[in-house]
């Protein structure tokens, strides 16, 4: 879920495990991402529990650590939410309308799905592409994927962020991230095969086109 838009030059990728806090800052050479800084810091048994933030001052301490173990200077970071905390659900829309209309239509679908009141709730969507068309059916339509978060568990992880001295300025899903990461491939020079820095490497890409 984009909370704002990208601006200055550096990016830092934080992925928030249950185990530990890891982070990778990209640099674009010749054409390819390779990691510019990566790092890790081990987590406190009791600060995260599955996926949910338990101690958020260890949890920002642990932040800290981590971006003084990469060797980055850099405070913007984009974040990323677990599975077991987003809801998801594919529906159809008309096409071609203006983004206004489609985030309203967007938000009223969403009463249908979630537990919670819509107030409650962090919304996102992205239009997967053009839906196959049905039976009877005039007009033609898009497939759009609708995300939704308790905003009280995505702000709990932006105030981490916060105190560990960042500046969150992208909040994405766990999935699409690590779908991006694959995608790329970079993340494997790092250490260990780096795959335990893909998450890192997925969300390290907003700085760039994904």
């Amino acid at each position: 879920m984009s909370i704002s838009s990208l601006l200055g030059t550096g990016l830092l990728g934080v992925d928030i495990a249950d185990d530990a806090v890891r982070v990778v800052e990209l640099i674009r050479r010749r054409g390819t991402l390779a990691c510019r800084h990566c790092g890790s810091a081990a987590l406190a048994a009791g600060v995260m529990r599955e996926g949910m933030i338990e101690d958020l001052q260890g949890l920002a301490a642990a932040v800290r650590l981590a971006c003084r173990d990469s060797g980055s200077g850099c405070t913007r970071v984009a974040l990323a939410m677990p599975a077991t905390a987003l809801i998801t659900h594919a529906i159809r829309l008309p096409a071609g309308l203006p983004e206004e209309q489609l985030e309203i239509l967007v938000e009223l679908e969403a009463g249908q799905y979630m537990p919670f009141a819509l107030e409650d709730a962090n919304l996102d969507f992205f239009i997967l592409g053009p839906a196959p068309p049905l039976a009877g059916q005039t007009g033609s339509e898009v497939d759009v994927l609708l995300v939704a978060a308790r905003r009280a568990s995505v702000q709990r992880r932006l105030d981490a962020a916060t105190a560990a001295g960042l500046t969150p300025v992208v909040m994405d899903s766990e999935a699409l991230a690590l779908r991006a990461a694959l995608a790329q491939g970079g993340w494997q020079a790092l250490p260990g095969g780096g795959l335990n820095y893909q998450l890192a490497w997925g969300l390290a890409m907003h700085r760039y086109a994904r």
